[in-house]
């Protein structure tokens, strides 16, 4: 259902006093900003709903119709698994690809938040028998339900892989980002890991400059290269980001750029997980370093405007005694990387690929290893 006529209903739910109604919203954006924020590195997406173009639809087929969510919470009400998803939406090729693929792992029982992210590069046996990249999944959902159906066939390829059974998930473009961290946060305070110093920044509003080119210029480079070697041939479209190491206050625009960054490090996918990560918990201390929000219905509506789930009303009036205290649960990040269980590698027509270091579909050993960080 949409969260904003979820947010509706839980105005008017009855809470012990203002308090606690205010430090409920405030964990609950907690988990939506998380959300929002894993998929802010992406080009910024239009506002709105939308349809696949025709060749898009080409890709979609029927995914395993034996998973389902969980309509209650697994183990007691002990722990809650979310799947977030982040897509291009409108005016993007390839818009039902998930370049953000992250799970967030609530363990009430123990006070601990893991946020586990997936490279979308991973290479997956797909539920209608083929094999690709596991930002794929999200596309293969039934047409007449893209976002519900499409978020089944991702869960099942997170479980896969994590041995995590996904319980719910929020898909989000981003819409409203840059206004929520400036306006509604006034700002955020960010502990970068590692200095982040990128010259290829791309300018909004500039991607198809010609910096000055002839048609025949434009024509001639296109021919003789590709990819970022391409794109360095038109310096005008793009802008040098810097954040040093250590606390950074971010603006919208700032924070934007900082999870977005695609050339400021070797590290890439991997890299860019941990600076989102990183920007999480830069969101999570400022919701709650703010004793209050002054306009909460605005500021939930705007972070979640354009936001699908499948979180009910009854579910989160189970879970609001338990997120009051999420202020304080034990923060672990788990980055599933060639650093630890994969290995770079090529698909058979020359595609760049991620494997388990097992062999292909192998997950025994990204199993274990998602198992031992939440045990620590």
């Amino acid at each position: 259902m949409k969260l904003k006529n979820l947010f509706n209903k839980l105005r008017d739910f009855n809470f012990k006093n203002k308090r606690s109604k205010t430090l409920f919203f405030l964990s609950l954006i907690l988990i939506l900003a998380s959300a929002v924020a894993t998929y802010t590195y992406l080009s910024g997406s239009k506002q709105g709903k939308f349809e696949p173009k025709n060749d898009e639809l080409k890709v979609l087929a029927a995914q395993d119709e034996t998973f389902e969510f969980d309509e209650t919470l697994a183990n007691d009400g002990n722990t809650l698994n979310i799947l977030l998803l982040g897509y291009g939406g409108a005016g993007h090729s390839g818009g039902f690809l998930t370049d953000v693929i992250q799970v967030v792992h609530l363990d009430f029982e123990n006070s601990k938040i893991a946020f586990i992210s997936i490279p979308r590069d991973l290479w997956v046996q797909l539920p209608n028998g083929t094999s690709n990249k596991i930002n794929q999944a999200f596309s293969l959902g039934n047409k007449n339900d893209l976002i519900n159906s499409g978020a089944k066939v991702s869960a099942q390829m997170v479980t896969a892989v994590t041995g995590l059974k996904i319980d719910k998930f929020i898909s989000v473009d981003f819409v409203g980002f840059k206004r929520a961290i400036g306006y509604e946060l006034k700002n955020i305070k960010v502990d970068v890991p590692e200095t982040l110093d990128d010259p290829w920044y791309p300018i909004s509003g500039k991607e198809q400059d010609v910096c000055g080119k002839t048609p025949d210029e434009v024509a001639s480079l296109s021919s003789q290269l590709s990819g970022f070697q391409l794109e360095q041939q038109f310096e005008c479209r793009y802008e040098h980001i810097y954040f040093d190491k250590g606390i950074n206050t971010m603006e919208g625009g700032d924070a934007l750029a900082y999870v977005r960054s695609r050339h400021g490090s070797a590290g890439g996918d991997f890299d860019r997980s941990q600076r989102q990560q990183a920007l999480l918990l830069g969101v999570r201390d400022r919701l709650f370093e703010l004793e209050t929000l002054k306009n909460i219905p605005g500021f939930f509506k705007q972070m979640i405007a354009h936001t699908d789930t499948n979180l009910s009303v009854d579910l989160i009036k189970q879970l609001a005694p338990k997120l009051l205290e999420a202020k304080d649960y034990k923060i672990i990040n788990v980055t599933l990387s060639t650093a630890n269980v994969f290995t770079s590698s090529k698909s058979s027509s020359g595609q760049y690929i991620i494997i388990p270091k097992s062999g292909e579909n192998n997950w025994a050993g990204s199993r274990t290893f998602v198992q031992a960080e939440l045990e620590k």
